[in-house]
């Protein structure tokens, strides 16, 4: 009697090792996939970006430090009021892809425009990778920071899709800083 349950444990333990070794593999596999393809940024910032026309991606709103204190979100056309020598660094970018958007690449710059004039001197920009599917989407790691002088100045964070061979820039997301002594 003990030969046969011996028996039928062995048999049972390698069906059950003979399953696994068939779908395991798939499994893993499946979970790679779904774990590498990036998840799309649901909040409230697609409601912001609900009012933009149907083609166009939209920054909802961006998270900036002011020296080394706590990360503040802006919304566009914002206004933060700092002091020369604070130091500015863009963190987070919150945009939205809506799902009739045709495009196969975005690309998001920040500029600091000092006193009114538009140079494209004071660039940061991402090394990240953009996801371009439908839906809304957090990306950060803008390495450089601006250190700011006096006067009125404007951030422009333009939004550059391609639509084939296409290049097609929207800086409609901005935000003014006033810079006092």
């Amino acid at each position: 009697m003990a030969t046969f349950r011996q028996q039928l444990v062995l048999a049972l333990i390698a069906a059950i090792g003979a399953i696994l070794a068939t779908v395991a593999p798939a499994l893993i596999e499946r979970d790679k996939k779904s774990s590498s393809e990036p998840k799309p940024f649901i909040t409230a910032t697609s409601a912001i970006c609900d009012k933009v026309l149907a083609d166009k991606v939209c920054v909802a709103n961006l998270t900036v430090q002011v020296n080394s204190n706590e990360l503040q979100q802006v919304t566009n056309h914002d206004r933060l009021f700092l002091k020369a020598r604070d130091i500015l660094r863009l963190s987070n970018l919150n945009y939205c892809i809506p799902s009739q958007t045709l495009l196969n690449k975005v690309e998001v710059k920040g500029y600091l425009f000092k006193n009114g004039v538009e140079s494209y001197k004071n660039g940061l920009f991402s090394p990240s990778t953009f996801p371009i599917n439908a839906g809304c989407h957090n990306i950060g790691n803008f390495q450089q920071t601006w250190k700011l002088e006096p006067g009125q100045h404007r951030v422009s964070i333009p939004i550059i899709k391609y639509v084939g061979s296409n290049r097609i820039v929207d800086g409609s997301f901005y935000f003014n800083l006033d810079i006092g002594q």
